[in-house]
């Protein structure tokens, strides 16, 4: 798929074709961490609470496996990839992308990339990644969010090789920084955001509705949600922007 990957990662690299998805294939994978699953197309990928990750082939799918270490990574893992892959992506000359809390890459006001992380009860001491974005085609007929991808917003596109490459080296840079590395990280967090601080949101979790007003993240990556009762931290959720 992509040539010498494995060396200028510096880590072990399994790539494959068309596979049920790169967090199954990292899960079995007999080897030791830390590695990359790396598909070119997937029927099963999963992203957050168990939803369903359209993986049509060209765009980027791959788990990543690391062990954790102590103290454990804090909720703000993802929002410090998020942060490290805007970064990447503008210095390149790439379009405005953000980041939206928890854990999505927006891009003109639609979804091009997720992440997830996993500790798998199987592999103790471990983490999971998983990295989804959609670099060349976004699946169709997706209304809520919106769905794009990131070669459409950015003239001059440097190839899916070229990118692909340089969000995994940006994922495995936070993850070889440790925890102590994500505050730093996410200090940068309000550059890239796509919300607004003091817009009205609703956040739901666990079949729970809050709503509130967005007062940005926190060190360790919770979301600050102003109620009236008072100002509340959030690890997870669904966030909806509340309309008028």
């Amino acid at each position: 798929m992509i040539g010498g990957l494995e060396e200028r990662l510096g880590v072990r690299v399994v790539e494959h074709g068309r596979i049920d998805s790169t967090m199954a294939a990292a899960l079995s994978d007999p080897g030791s961490a830390p590695c990359v699953h790396l598909a070119e197309s997937q029927t099963a990928g999963r992203g957050r609470h168990g939803r369903s990750w359209e993986s049509p082939p060209g765009n980027l799918y791959a788990t990543i496996r690391w062990v954790e270490g102590v103290p454990a990574f804090p909720p703000g893992l993802l929002g410090a990839v998020q942060v490290e892959w805007m970064r990447a992506i503008r210095a390149a000359g790439g379009p405005d992308v953000r980041c939206k809390w928890p854990n999505d890459g927006w891009l003109n006001g639609a979804k091009w990339a997720g992440l997830i992380a996993v500790r798998p009860a199987e592999r103790p001491g471990e983490i999971h990644v998983g990295l989804g974005a959609n670099l060349v085609a976004a699946p169709a007929g997706v209304e809520e969010p919106a769905a794009t991808d990131l070669r459409s917003g950015w003239p001059g596109w440097p190839g899916t090789a070229a990118v692909t490459e340089s969000l995994l080296i940006a994922a495995l840079e936070v993850l070889q920084g440790g925890s102590e590395g994500i505050a730093p990280r996410l200090a940068d967090w309000a550059r890239y955001d796509a919300l607004v601080p003091g817009e009205a949101l609703a956040v739901e979790r666990a079949g729970r509705r809050r709503t509130g007003t967005y007062l940005g993240i926190d060190p360790d990556g919770h979301l600050r949600l102003g109620e009236e009762s008072g100002e509340v931290r959030l690890a997870s959720g669904q966030v909806l922007r509340v309309r008028a």
